[in-house]
């Protein structure tokens, strides 16, 4: 099996980086480190911020690094109250707050369902580590008060981000998993 990490910024990709032995090539754009950590082949890819950065890294590492799990790593902002900064959460299930569901279930040629679900044995380790689990919201906006009490109304998220729900699209259209295999953030 190997792992693929998809970073969107570079404080989130560098400990990887040095981990898998310091030395990073350029694919599409976008920074790549190969290595093994804890005995797996591991392919760590610095994407960017934003979703279509996020759906770029998500392809490159299914395509050209062969990754047959994906673990989104990095920071999320917190939208719960009592979730503090620096606090890992690990994500039960990821949905866009700036598109609407219908667009994709809908419209989408396959009508799929909007809400992302990460697999739940990833998740039940989280939670066993005592870590926080819950929903992520993916959109490109940094959310600040404007919107926040509406998309927590809709959605209960947890967290909010730039990525996760792009990736994890990817990741359902090209079959690495029915389910996101993994997202650990500190927010």
């Amino acid at each position: 099996m190997k792992i693929g990490i998809l970073c969107a910024c570079a404080p989130e990709f560098e400990p990887y980086k040095a981990a898998l032995g310091g030395e990073s090539t350029f694919i599409h754009g976008m920074q790549r480190t190969d290595g093994v950590l804890c005995g797996h082949e591991i392919s760590a890819v610095f994407c960017g911020i934003g979703k279509v950065n996020a759906a770029l890294g998500a392809m490159t590492l299914i395509r050209d690094c062969g990754a047959d799990r994906i673990i989104m790593s990095g920071v999320a902002g917190a939208i719960r109250r009592g979730v503090h900064i620096g606090q890992c959460v690990m994500i039960t299930d990821c949905i866009y707050h700036d598109l609407s569901t219908q667009i994709i279930t809908d419209y989408h040629p396959s009508g799929i369902d909007p809400d992302f679900m990460c697999k739940k044995d990833v998740v039940d380790i989280g939670a066993t580590e005592g870590m926080l689990c819950g929903r992520t919201v993916t959109g490109d906006v940094f959310i600040e008060q404007d919107g926040r009490e509406s998309i927590i109304e809709r959605f209960d998220p947890i967290c909010c981000d730039m990525e996760t729900a792009a990736a994890a699209h990817v990741f359902h259209a090209m079959g690495v998993s029915t389910r996101l295999p993994c997202h650990g953030s500190f927010v």
